[in-house]
Parts: C-alpha cells; sequence; structure tokens
C-alpha cells in the first residue's frame, strides 16, 4: 500500500480530475454534474480540494515543520510567484490595449496579495486557492506539533472553523481577516482527509446503493429546507449559519469520494483521466484566461460583421466574466469546458517540459565545467 501510494493512487486522482472540471464549469456559471441540483459545486468544490490535499498530509511532517513548510513552499507556491509574475506582465501589456483586468505590477501584488483575496491580476485569480492551501498545510501541521491525540486535534480543527465562520458574520473579512478565516474554515476539512486516511477508510465498507441512498436523501432534505447551500469560499461570504456549509461539503465529498472509488476501475488505464488529475494545478491557474482567448477569437471573427453580430466587444474588455454564446445557445459552455481544461493541460506541460530541458541542459554544462576544471 505504502509503495502504490508513492507512484499513484488512482481513485484519488480520479477524485481530482472531477474536482477540477466541477471548478472550470462552475466558472462557466454552468452545472453539469450538479446531481441535478443537490450537491452545488460551490457547496463543496473547494473543501474538495482540502480534503485530497489532507488525505495526502504524512503524519510525522509536523516534527520537522521548517523543511515541510520549505517542501511545500517550493512545491505549490514558487510556480504560483512565477505564474504570477507572468500573469501580471500580461495583465499590463492588456490594460495598455484597452481591456480593463487587474491591478499594476507592484512587489505587493506580486507577493503579498496572493495570501490575501488572490484576485491581484483577475487572469489567474482562479489560482487563490494555492497560498490559501499552503498556509492551511502550514497551520495544521503546527497544531499536529502541539496536539497529538487526534480526536483532539480534530476538535481543535473544527473549533477553528466555526469560529472562522463567526469573524466572517460578525466581523468581516478585510484584509488579514480574510486570510485567516480562509485557513480556519479549511482546517477541519483538511484534517477530515488525513483522518479518513488512517482512520476511516478501511470502515468506508457500506455498500454503494446504501451509501448513496442515504446522501441524496439527505442532499433533498437540505434542498427541500430553502436555504442557501452555497457560499464563496475564497471571500468567506454567504455562510448559512454555522454547521451547514460542512454539512453540504460532507456530503459532496462523500458522494463523489465513492463515485471515484466505483470508477476506478474503468478508468484505471486512461491515460487522459489520470494526467488530468495530476495536473490540477495547471488548469485551475489558466483556464480563465483560456476562456479570454476564446472570446478573442469569437471577437476577431466578429469584427467583419458577418459573423456573431451580436458580440458585445465593450463587454469583451470590461466584464472579465462575460461568456459570449453564439445564438445565445447554451451548448457551447461545452466548447469552453473542454478548452479550458485542455489548452491548460498543453500549456503547463509545454511550459514545464521547455523549463526540464534548460535546466539539464544548464545542469549538463555544469558539469562539463566542473569536469575541466579538475
Amino acid at each position: 500500500m505504502e509503495k502504490q501510494e508513492k507512484t499513484l493512487n488512482i481513485q484519488f486522482c480520479i477524485l481530482s480530475a472531477m474536482g477540477i472540471i466541477f471548478i472550470v464549469d462552475g466558472h462557466l456559471n454552468n452545472s453539469y454534474f450538479d446531481i441535478g441540483g443537490l450537491l452545488p459545486y460551490y457547496s463543496f468544490h473547494i473543501p474538495l480540494f482540502a480534503f485530497i490535499s489532507g488525505y495526502f498530509y504524512r503524519p510525522g511532517s509536523e516534527r520537522d515543520l521548517r523543511n515541510y513548510g520549505k517542501h511545500k513552499f517550493k512545491r505549490l507556491m514558487v510556480p504560483y510567484f512565477l505564474w504570477n509574475l507572468f500573469y501580471g506582465v500580461l495583465a499590463w501589456i492588456l490594460r495598455g490595449m484597452g481591456f480593463g483586468f487587474g491591478e499594476p505590477v507592484t512587489l505587493w501584488n506580486l507577493l503579498g496579495e496572493p495570501f490575501l483575496h488572490g484576485y491581484q491580476f483577475i487572469l489567474n485569480h482562479a489560482a487563490w486557492f494555492v497560498p490559501t492551501l499552503f498556509l492551511t498545510e502550514m497551520a495544521y501541521g503546527a497544531a499536529r506539533r502541539v496536539v497529538r491525540n487526534t480526536p483532539a486535534l480534530m476538535s481543535l480543527c473544527f473549533f477553528m472553523g466555526l469560529a472562522g465562520i463567526f469573524v466572517s458574520r460578525h466581523w468581516g473579512t478585510e484584509g488579514l481577516l480574510l486570510t485567516a478565516v480562509k485557513v480556519m474554515f479549511l482546517l477541519p476539512v483538511y484534517g477530515a482527509g488525513s483522518l479518513y486516511r488512517t482512520r476511516l477508510e478501511q470502515k468506508d465498507t457500506l455498500g454503494s446503493p446504501w451509501y448513496f441512498s442515504v446522501i441524496l436523501f439527505l442532499a433533498l432534505g437540505l434542498a427541500v429546507s430553502g436555504r442557501r447551500l452555497i457560499y464563496a469560499v475564497s471571500g468567506c461570504h454567504d455562510f448559512t449559519g454555522y454547521l451547514l456549509p460542512y454539512i453540504t461539503a460532507a456530503l459532496g465529498i462523500a458522494f463523489w469520494l465513492r463515485a471515484a472509488r466505483i470508477l476506478t476501475p474503468a478508468l484505471a488505464g486512461s491515460r487522459a483521466v489520470l494526467f488530468l488529475g495530476k495536473n490540477t494545478f495547471g488548469v485551475m491557474m489558466h483556464h480563465m484566461t483560456v476562456f479570454l482567448l476564446i472570446k478573442s477569437c469569437y471577437a476577431w471573427l466578429a469584427r467583419g460583421g458577418i459573423l456573431f453580430g451580436s458580440f458585445d466587444f465593450a463587454a469583451w474588455k470590461t466584464d472579465f466574466y462575460y461568456c459570449f454564446l453564439p445564438r445565445g445557445m447554451g451548448q457551447f459552455k461545452v466548447f469552453y469546458l473542454l478548452a479550458g481544461i485542455l489548452v491548460s493541460l498543453a500549456l503547463e506541460t509545454g511550459v514545464r517540459t521547455c523549463w526540464e530541458k534548460l535546466w539539464r541542459i544548464e545542469s549538463e554544462k555544469t558539469r562539463k565545467n566542473r569536469e575541466k576544471i579538475s
């Protein structure tokens, strides 16, 4: 089991692929996979990624928080900062062309603002989750270092989550308060992922018909109640009560966790699905810019006045969320969804491949120079 986890956990790779599809589809204001509205994306999809990350937390990492933090920073934040610089420059270029997206490129917007709201350059704002995840991982490691007892640790995490919602509802989420609330809210979900792996996974044996029936029955009850189920973790607002956000998160995570397990035998050999599951960072970082690229292609075709006469050029340049649909047909969102995923993967993979080749060339030059000196 340990050897398999070091290579690839196929079930959680599929779950990650599902999660990023929910993210991209949700940013299209769409709902292909929300089970008829019973499990809306914005009631669980960000906690889903925190749960997945928590599942892969290695117990014992908290013993050396410094090295653990260095490893996480290198894996998460260094790529984020490099892409943030790229998108800052790109937003600056687009503003010179008449677009109204993003803030100026400053040291604060490059290194500080990502830990607050994360919307500094708009083009890559969907990746706000990356700095928040880094802080959540560090907070969980610090908590484990202080509280060794698992039930006590989960109680502490859940208390912190409820406290975060309280702060959001009564004190607001300005500045550093937003950062604190995001981390506090996600902390118990991250901890639940670790708890599931270490203690609950082997007990997750309820038959799927009963399993799904219970989840959907509870989800239907929440829908009938008429209470608002969706909320925005990015801004930590619209929380309905204190427990409901965690209940809806638990239902959505549980549903798709079992769905991923069922699909594992069928998709274990799917290189495309597994590749997507292993590269969710790139899709999260780039898909909103891909949407803008698609709209720019429509704008180019519409300039002649023959095609796409209803295209709104003003909205294209000022409203980042403007989504042009030929003939107003929502079916064209499938094209946005597929392109947002596939083009993002191609961009991330291409840049990574070039970087690795340059690194190998430079390393080879360094090695030869050392040999000459010696």
